[in-house]
């Protein structure tokens, strides 16, 4: 009778650590996806505006100018540098909006 008291302890303890193992990827997964938003929010706004008052800057030559098929190309090139931009620099302003972004919220940042 021991032994199945004990075995039912056991399966109960391991369930229970199941659930919190489960619930730990369920958070690390959210705050993942919390994480990579804030990057693209970054990305969006702070590089790609840099990006477009860097172009405003630039003296568009009429004889050699690619038309719109340039100003579509430049834009597209533009996101991806941002988004490029957000993944390797964009740690601090990323790490900064996210802790505020928790404290508001109340999110428990030490696990």
């Amino acid at each position: 009778m021991s032994t199945t008291s004990t075995l039912f302890s056991g399966s109960s303890l391991e369930l229970y650590n199941n659930s919190q193992l489960g619930q730990s990827v369920e958070k690390s997964s959210q705050d993942l996806t919390t994480r990579e938003a804030f990057q693209d929010f970054v990305a969006g706004t702070f590089f790609q505006q840099m990006l477009k008052a860097l172009r405003s800057t630039e003296n568009e030559l009429p004889y050699i100018g690619g038309g719109q098929a340039e100003k579509v190309f430049r834009s597209q090139l533009d996101q991806f540098v941002s988004e490029d931009l957000a993944k390797t620099h964009g740690a601090p302003l990323v790490d900064e909006l996210y802790k505020s972004f928790a404290g508001n919220h109340h999110i428990d940042l030490s696990a």
